[in-house]
């Protein structure tokens, strides 16, 4: 009988109290691993500085209008540059998540956002076996059990009296002790434990609405002209679809979208309006410089399709902001018309 109770005792050994410090260290340290990549992956190799350029656009919310005009020019020629870098980097590998196909940014932190879902799970099993439980919903049964009265002699979990086995060597003999020994600090580890399950629990609904909500806004279709169209209308400025469509898909992409929301959220609808604006005013200089390269195709259309894409294009340009026709506008625009038409012929004549 001695026997028996000696290892029906020893098959209930609690062995996890001694490296609480440690495995919390850990876990806080798999927390930061995805933080670490984000910040490595994106300023090593997308070539945009997403948080330089929201803390820019914060601190340009306190200046004056000059210094804040002068500052959303900065980031607008900033976010210029480095997405056309990014469409002019060759990408051998023909993948669709590339700076080539501007979604670096975006799909990277959606990817990082499964990686702290991922995490979070991960942190779950992790705790369980580090406990000696395969119940996934441990803490609700812990918190079940204290709200009830049962304390940890009848429910087993964190005891706070057990026995402990030790050796003492006596003339070369080895002799093996057991007593009883008093492991206050498992109230406390019931306490943190109990903790940490919740708040993983809370995390983990919080990462997968954050996700969801990231993933809907950046890939599902119409998200990005949508976001972009509600602030260019809170302007004066005349813009047809068709403009707007090419600015958003051709000019901004889905990392320069992705940095607009992220300006959005940090430093407001104000700001994110000027900088938008700014970039809308730059996407028409340079289509005005050169509207053939603006067009879907390029110069690689026969001239009847592009020469009617772009008096779709310059039709657009003459309308004021409620659709009538700007016959000034009309008059400028039918000898700029004139002007590109002889330039066309000349290109396709080459």
């Amino acid at each position: 009988m001695e026997d028996w109770s000696a290892q029906f005792v020893r098959a209930r050994q609690i062995s996890y109290y001694q490296w609480v410090p440690f495995v919390l260290a850990l876990e806080a340290l798999c927390f930061y691993i995805p933080c670490i990549m984000w910040r490595g992956l994106l300023h090593w190799h997308s070539g945009i500085n997403v948080q330089s350029l929201t803390q820019m656009a914060c601190d340009a919310r306190m200046m004056d209008a000059d210094a804040r005009a002068a500052t959303v020019q900065t980031i607008a020629g900033h976010m210029e540059d480095a997405l056309e870098i990014q469409r002019e980097v060759t990408d051998v590998s023909g993948l669709c998540v590339s700076k080539r196909w501007g979604n670096y940014v975006t799909c990277l932190y959606v990817f990082i956002k499964m990686l702290y879902l991922g995490n979070v799970v991960l942190q779950v099993f992790i705790l369980n076996s580090f406990l000696g439980t395969d119940n996934l919903f441990y803490g609700f049964h812990i918190l079940k059990d204290l709200l009830n009265g049962r304390e940890w002699e009848v429910s087993g979990n964190f005891p706070r009296v057990t026995m402990c086995d030790f050796e003492v060597r006596v003339l070369g003999n080895v002799h093996h002790h057991t007593v009883q020994c008093v492991l206050m600090i498992n109230m406390f580890n019931e306490k943190i434990f109990l903790f940490l399950w919740f708040w993983y629990f809370m995390v983990s609904i919080v990462s997968v609405t954050s996700m969801l909500h990231w993933i809907l806004i950046s890939f599902l279709p119409g998200q990005h002209m949508k976001f972009i169209r509600k602030y260019l209308r809170a302007t004066d400025l005349a813009t047809d679809r068709q403009s707007v469509k090419k600015f958003v898909h051709k000019f901004l992409g889905f990392d320069g979208v992705f940095c607009m929301r992220m300006i959005s959220a940090h430093a407001g609808d104000i700001m994110a309006t000027e900088l938008i604006v700014a970039l809308w005013h730059n996407f028409n200089d340079r289509v005005r410089k050169s509207p053939i390269e603006m067009f879907e195709g390029g110069v690689t259309q026969s001239p009847s399709k592009l020469d009617a894409n772009f008096k779709t294009w310059l039709l657009g340009q003459t309308r004021n902001v409620n659709g009538t026709i700007n016959p000034e506008r009309g008059r400028i625009n039918n000898i700029f018309y004139g002007d590109c038409s002889r330039m066309l012929l000349n290109v396709f004549k080459q």
